[in-house]
């Protein structure tokens, strides 16, 4: 866990998916936003799959050689071959569970690293344009449902594939305005209409409804640092990745966090009855 703180033809479609996954572990790295911070990038360890079952980074660590083949996965972006330049190291104080790989060569830039052996996208992951008012109004929506007067409505991703294999596709929607962010992250607590938002876009009984991932919502009055209010905290979402993580046929779904005292990592599985987290993560931060 973080110290800082988811038809017959289908039915066979998904039972052939599963079972060509290779045996063996299948460890999960990503990548954050930006620059590696040594001359040796790295990745974070968020877990595995192995026999049939989700394992989280500590019991992943002990199963690592140090050599293992990954793709890297990244919205927009064509998957890349590497290969892990050692065996995973914890980041220490105060982060002891939080573990890194070296990997050489890795591109700058938020991404997931899936095993070489998967076929960890098994449908397209298409990037769409940012400017669809259909989109737009889904996200003014959510907004003003949550007390934001007269939103201002920036779309920063939308990514559209079909999660499940039943042929239908899903769009997630990334929304973001932080008036005072800094590079990757967010101020440490935003101003009245600064917001990120990660949605799903999907067909449930034959309508399209929408799902929400992850979101923050800043406060519609700002905070004085003199109250003995508790500080609302920003945090910045964003998708790193989707990828069939366990070789069952459904896509995952990666999410980056982030605020303004450290990032990390979670990822979920989407399923007929809707997301559900998984042990897989990662992150650090005070």
């Amino acid at each position: 866990m973080r110290p800082f703180l988811r038809s017959l033809p289908l039915a066979l479609a998904l039972v052939t998916a599963q079972a060509a996954a290779p045996a063996g572990l299948h460890p999960v790295l990503a990548v954050m936003p930006g620059a590696p911070s040594s001359d040796t990038p790295t990745a974070y360890l968020l877990g595995g799959w192995e026999g049939g079952r989700w394992l989280n980074a500590t019991q992943t660590r002990t199963r690592l050689r140090g050599n293992e083949q990954y793709r890297r996965l990244a919205p927009g972006a064509t998957p890349t071959p590497l290969r892990a330049g050692g065996p995973a190291a914890s980041l220490g104080a105060p982060c002891e569970e939080t573990f890194e790989v070296p990997v050489p060569s890795l591109p700058r830039g938020l991404a997931v690293l899936a095993p070489a052996t998967l076929n960890a996208q098994p449908r397209p992951v298409t990037e769409l344009p940012t400017r669809n008012a259909t989109y737009e109004r889904i996200v003014r929506d959510e907004l003003i449902r949550r007390g934001v007067r007269s939103p201002q409505v920036t779309l920063t991703r939308l990514t559209r594939t079909d999660l499940d294999g039943n042929g239908t596709q899903e769009v997630i929607i990334e929304a973001r305005r932080f008036r005072e962010s800094s590079g990757d992250f967010p101020p440490p607590t935003g101003q009245p209409g600064d917001y990120s938002l990660l949605l799903l876009r999907h067909v449930a009984a034959g309508r399209a409804v929408t799902t929400v991932l992850a979101s923050h919502v800043a406060p519609a009055t700002p905070w004085n640092p003199e109250s003995s209010d508790p500080m609302p905290m920003a945090t910045q979402y964003r998708l790193a990745g989707v990828a069939d993580l366990n070789g069952d046929g459904r896509m995952e779904l990666v999410l980056h966090d982030a605020y303004y005292e450290g990032a990390g990592f979670t990822v979920s599985e989407w399923t007929p009855a809707g997301l559900r987290a998984t042990p897989l993560d990662s992150g650090c931060g005070a």
